[in-house]
């Protein structure tokens, strides 16, 4: 196959035009793509087709963005193999590549160095062949060698050879390469970092000098400068290295101006939390805000040693009898001892030894080892201190980077609870979600278990249970309001009418269960943000079962004032549906006008059929049902195969009444709306009512007729019983069964 060279591409013509240009597109949307893994995978896609399609310069940009996905994502063995795989494609189609992308591409190596080796698992002879091959490249090409010798004077240093180390520092130096300038801030940052792990008093002056020759002066930095946030992280820098060699009084002081300067918080997104740790530690209430920091953005493994020993040091001169600094001292330990042994070197324990736990107290008596596993180790000590001083609960935004997979796994068991199977491996999953979710701090984990029972519930068919656990999720998201993913925020604010509807149906559920609710959603929507109009329906609801007339029109014109309010969030047309619901036995001659606008309006057809049947029955109730209007009702039934549920949330009372009107339709609609219902069940005191109605006038000889009387009867009782009146019963009589 012949290669297309990267200035051949604006020649092609035809269909291998449009494809080329098609992967050209599709690069260009991948790193526009959010770092995560379906990005990696991507660009594997990207890259396969990009070299069956003869555009090597493509299949190395893929490469290009893998590496540099796998380097942030914590991943330095792939992100190594993704650069060795780039190298080999500049090695056999680098004259194909735009020259600028080609330097670009072999100058990541000094970064590569630094950030893949900060993992000691990364072995040299594996860092010293990518070094060579760039090498290679480099030369093949007419690039200058700073980065190459940059990236082996770093390496050098991981390795602990400070005489081999200062000369690649003087050889980089002297190359001058115009990638490099001898007073630009990242010039200053590479040359620090080469000098401090063995000398840190001279890097700390080295970094001084550089500031005086780059027109800093001692004190604030000049925010305006375009180097200004990397001259914060230098002065942080000088102020720990100033640590280091016994000045921290200088340590002091930088520290000082900085948090005047900046404050924590911006700090903490331009420092380095080692650096930040030394220079606060004469304020342990900032150092404790960045220790948590890094707690919170650390692997908490052999990675970045000298970031664990800088936690292991704070947290030991805050808590030195804690079990947390126990373990981060093991930590720590463990992690330079395993630097030290990839170089052949103690360079990194004699630090440790020698500065970062020098002067702390004792280490607190107990079992510092580390854990054989990884990521229980990394949990005990997040689990000892930054879990329990944390001031707002953890959610799946603000996971800790080491457990991270964690809390993942444990949302995903919340969300598994519908699939648990039987009720008690359900209650089991439920229970063990919940104290995971505490365990962990993440309260949103269990608002999201709870929600699911609530979900399992409704697909149960158990009624108290739906209303109860509704009520156990509502107190869940209260802990977390902030935490919830968006979707199940809005399942769980859609269930909350509904929820009410049924609690007012069930005789065992208190109001003061139903109060209890609606002071609980209002409560949360107050933060949330989500629609009032359903907290106010539901009020009106309560009002309408309790007989409270007087409430009645207030309720109504509260309903009206949110639902404007609410426009573009509710469907205004569900809304009226359900105010024709509540208000029925209080107003029948009010339903036509509540549904006026869904029959107007509305595209949806099961509301447009809700509506039709409303407005007919409220004409029957006044005398004036049309034979043709009726019969409009029972085609609709009778086109969507007799499926009430097709006509929404209508009572089943209201086509009941409706076909009574209709010989030939009563059998078939009775037994279309008695066909789900279990006897006996308060939620369905309507359509017993309706049913019994039906029978009794048009098949007295049915003995199901006084049966579904008798159980409408001491439904409503049962009601009036909880409800401290006789509303229910004497609508009972008044609607259904007039002649006693």
């Amino acid at each position: 196959m012949t290669m297309i060279r990267y200035d051949e591409v604006a020649g092609l013509t035809g269909e291998k035009a449009q494809r080329v240009q098609a992967l050209i597109d599709r690069s260009t949307a991948i790193w526009d793509m959010p770092d995560s893994l379906e990005t990696v995978r991507a660009w594997e896609e990207q890259i396969a087709a990009c070299e069956a399609e003869g555009v090597p310069h493509l299949a190395a940009s893929g490469r290009f963005g893998q590496y540099a996905l796998y380097s942030t994502g914590g991943m330095p063995l792939a992100a190594l193999e993704a650069f060795v795989r780039l190298m080999q494609i500049v090695s056999r189609y680098g004259d194909h590549i735009r020259p600028e992308n080609l330097q670009a591409f072999l100058g990541t190596v000094a970064n590569l160095v630094v950030t893949v080796g900060e993992d000691p698992a990364v072995t040299r002879p594996q860092l010293e062949r990518v070094v060579d091959l760039v090498e290679q490249q480099t030369v093949r090409y007419g690039f200058d060698l700073a980065n190459v010798t940059l990236a082996r004077a770093s390496l050098a240093v991981l390795c602990g050879e400070q005489e081999r180390a200062l000369e690649l520092l003087d050889q980089w130096q002297g190359i001058g390469s115009a990638e490099w300038p001898p007073f630009d801030a990242n010039t200053v940052t590479r040359e620090a970092m080469i000098l401090e792990p063995f000398d840190p008093a001279e890097a700390a002056a080295t970094l001084t000098r550089r500031f005086t020759a780059m027109g800093v002066e001692p004190g604030p930095i000049d925010m305006h400068r375009d180097d200004s946030r990397q001259l914060v992280l230098l002065r942080a820098e000088i102020g720990s290295l100033s640590a280091r060699a016994g000045k921290k009084d200088v340590a002091s002081r930088i520290g000082d101006e900085l948090i005047d300067q900046l404050g924590i918080d911006r700090l903490l997104r331009t420092a380095k939390v080692q650096d930040l740790l030394l220079v606060l530690e004469h304020r342990p209430d900032d150092a404790r805000v960045v220790a948590d920091f890094g707690l919170e953005n650390s692997g908490l493994d052999h990675v970045d040693w000298r970031l664990q020993a800088s936690l292991a040091r704070s947290r030991a001169l805050d808590d030195p009898a804690g079990e947390e600094a126990t373990l981060l001292r093991a930590l720590a330990t463990e992690a330079a001892a395993a630097h030290d042994a990839r170089g052949g070197t103690d360079l990194h324990t004699r630090e440790l030894q020698d500065f970062w736990f020098a002067d702390l107290p004792a280490a607190a008596p107990g079992d510092g080892s580390a854990d054989e596993d990884p990521d229980e180790r990394a949990e005990r000590i997040l689990r000892a201190g930054w879990i329990p001083r944390r001031t707002s609960p953890v959610t799946m935004e603000s996971v800790p980077f080491a457990i991270k997979d964690r809390y993942v796994a444990l949302h995903e068991q919340a969300m598994s609870v519908t699939e648990a199977g039987s009720d008690p491996e359900v209650e089991a999953v439920v229970e063990a979600t919940i104290a995971r979710s505490r365990e962990l701090g993440m309260p949103s984990a269990e608002f999201v278990a709870r929600l699911m029972h609530v979900f399992h519930a409704y697909e149960a068919d158990d009624h108290e249970a739906l209303v109860l656990r509704f009520a156990t999720a509502q107190e869940a998201q209260a802990l977390a309001p902030d935490g919830v993913e968006p979707a199940l925020e809005k399942a769980a604010a859609g269930l909350f009418l509904p929820v009410c509807f049924i609690a007012l149906d069930l005789p065992t559920i208190p109001l003061d269960r139903l109060g209890a609710m609606i002071t609980a959603e209002t409560a949360l929507r107050a933060v949330t943000g989500m629609p009032t109009t359903p907290i106010a329906v539901a009020e009106l609801a309560r009002a309408a079962q309790l007989g409270q007339d007087a409430e009645y029109g207030p309720l109504f014109e509260e309903v009206r004032t949110r639902l404007a309010a609410d426009a573009g969030d509710v469907d205004p047309f569900d809304v009226q549906l359900d105010l024709a619901r509540i208000l029925a036995p209080v107003d029948a001659s009010a339903v036509p006008g509540l549904v006026a606008g869904v029959l107007r309006a509305s595209n949806d057809p099961a509301q447009q059929r809700a509506a039709l049947a409303w407005t007919v029955w409220g004409a029957l109730q006044e005398g004036e049902g049309a034979d043709d209007a009726v019969a409009a009702v029972i085609a609709q039934l009778e086109a969507v195969d007799r499926d009430l549920e097709e006509f929404g949330d209508l009572p089943r009372s209201v086509v009941l009444e409706v076909a009574a009107r209709i010989p030939e339709a009563r059998g078939w609609v009775l037994d279309a709306a008695l066909a789900d219902t279990t006897p006996g069940d308060p939620t369905h005191l309507d359509t017993f009512a309706g049913a019994a109605r039906l029978l009794l006038e048009h098949a007295p000889a049915d003995e199901r007729g006084p049966r579904l009387r008798e159980d409408a009867r001491r439904i409503a009782a049962a009601l009036d019983r909880r409800n401290g009146n006789a509303v229910q019963s004497e609508r009972l009589r008044t609607r259904f069964f007039p002649e006693g």
